[in-house]
């Protein structure tokens, strides 16, 4: 990996593992629909001047609009959605950690799909890093219920869906530019999941936090964040690219930790350090 895609890899984990702790501060006052649309939003209201005062590059709407459509379903309404969800019930923690299945669903879908072999230190590599998620999860402070269990499985979905996405975007970046299809992707979704302003609450129970966290989780979290991820699935495939998952569970206890109050137990230290040496194993060359 060269010294710009291991920039861009940071940069990209950095805001992804915040992404949680802004969806757990948005969504007890804005709802699952507004947030996944606000997310969208947001990150439209970035991509798009980048694409055209920045890049100097269209959209190409008319020719590519498959393209954008299955862009935007896997990678962004869905997954959106599924985190979202998630987000009524988890805490930041649990949802960075639902992260760390992404590397996995991308290894899984990408090797018949993209003709990619799965090494046996990828493969270790990767079981490693599921039973660190696991044992986050298993031996975390949060007691298992039956909205536990669903919104665990929301974000799983949501996990898959990420790294399905990944190896969509791989295949679909020759046709077009990949801030091109950063920026269509997002206006599609942006537009699909426009219904979610009919629950807009009323603005006297907004808070401020809660509100800059809506704003920063689509500027910053997904619209700033496309530009390391759609390159980087370009420069280096999507299963390198979405390692990140990996390192995410890590930093986003560290946020929940620092911004949120959340518990860490020895349980999910010892799989935090299960995350590492898989991430360790996945990026070696």
């Amino acid at each position: 990996m060269t010294r710009s895609a291991a920039a861009r890899w940071l940069l990209l984990a950095t805001l992804w593992s915040l992404q949680h702790l802004f969806m757990r501060v948005a969504v007890p006052i804005f709802g699952t629909p507004l947030v996944a649309e606000g997310r969208a939003f947001f990150a439209a209201c970035f991509l798009l001047p980048w694409l055209y005062f920045v890049m100097r590059e269209d959209l190409r709407l008319a020719s590519n609009w498959r393209d954008h459509l299955a862009v935007s379903l896997a990678n962004n309404v869905l997954p959106f959605v599924c985190f979202a969800y998630a987000a009524t019930v988890l805490p930041a923690s649990y949802l960075a950690v639902m992260n760390g299945m992404v590397p996995l669903w991308s290894a899984i879908t990408a090797a018949p799909v993209l003709g990619e072999r799965l090494h046996a230190r990828l493969v270790i590599g990767f079981i490693l890093g599921l039973a660190g998620v696991a044992l986050i999860v298993n031996l975390g402070p949060v007691p298992i219920d039956t909205s536990m269990i669903m919104a665990t499985l929301a974000g799983l979905l949501g996990a898959a869906l990420w790294g399905w996405a990944g190896v969509i975007i791989r295949q679909r970046s020759g046709r077009l530019p990949a801030m091109s299809l950063a920026a269509g992707s997002i206006l599609f979704s942006a537009v699909l999941l426009s219904p979610g302003w009919a629950t807009l609450p009323d603005p006297a129970t907004w808070t401020p936090q809660a509100t800059v966290a809506l704003v920063c989780l689509g500027l910053f979290c997904t619209g700033l964040a496309y530009l390391p991820f759609f390159t980087l699935v370009r420069d280096i495939g999507p299963t390198k690219t979405l390692t990140v998952g990996l390192a995410v569970p890590v930093l986003g206890m560290l946020w929940g930790w620092l911004f949120l109050g959340e518990a860490i137990t020895l349980g999910m230290i010892g799989g935090a350090a299960l995350v590492l040496i898989a991430l360790a194993l996945v990026m070696r060359r």
